[in-house]
């Protein structure tokens, strides 16, 4: 008996490990990744912000720009929720529509979400005159996600490319004489 991760599907089965594991369960494992690492960020953002009115004082004149750079995040990655939470559905009920616009807006989002976090973290360290621990948490919070990012991205995509090239996991269906 082999184990539902590793699903030969026929002719689509090739040698090498990362050909041979379950695209469908990849595309969910994903989904659930992007669901729960968005819940995460917009948590910590929202801490942040909390600990910025604090430093009101401290942020002189970005105080305004880096709060709105942690807001542009936490909107990128609440419309990754609703996202992850379309897609799960799209997987569920095997639908390309339903796959692709997380497809495109976690292209879109990931990379709104760097260029916020580069323009906050410009501002900072120009009041700090400093690339400060902060900063060097936050970039590296964000290229740990990225690489796994990718890796999420190519699970879906292959899940999307699968399900366009007629490919499905639907059982038999029950035919009435």
């Amino acid at each position: 008996m082999k184990s539902a991760i590793l699903y030969p599907y026929g002719p689509l089965r090739a040698n090498g490990c990362c050909r041979m594991l379950h695209a469908k369960h990849l595309a969910l494992t994903s989904a659930i990744y992007t669901l729960n690492i968005s819940i995460l960020v917009v948590l910590l953002y929202s801490w942040r912000i909390s600990v910025n009115v604090k430093k009101y004082g401290d942020l002189e004149d970005v105080y305004y720009g880096v709060q709105i750079a942690y807001f542009a995040i936490i909107g990128t990655q609440c419309s990754m929720i609703l996202l992850s939470v379309v897609l799960i559905f799209g997987i569920y009920r095997e639908n390309i529509g339903l796959v692709v616009p997380w497809i495109i807006g976690f292209i879109t989002f990931m990379a709104l979400e760097a260029v916020a976090m580069v323009y906050s973290n410009v501002l900072r360290d120009h009041v700090n005159r400093q690339f400060d621990s902060l900063c060097k948490a936050e970039v590296a919070f964000f290229i740990s996600r990225a690489i796994i990012n990718i890796m999420a991205m190519w699970a879906v995509t292959r899940f999307y490319n699968l399900l366009r090239a007629g490919v499905t996991w639907k059982g038999p269906e029950l035919i009435e004489l």
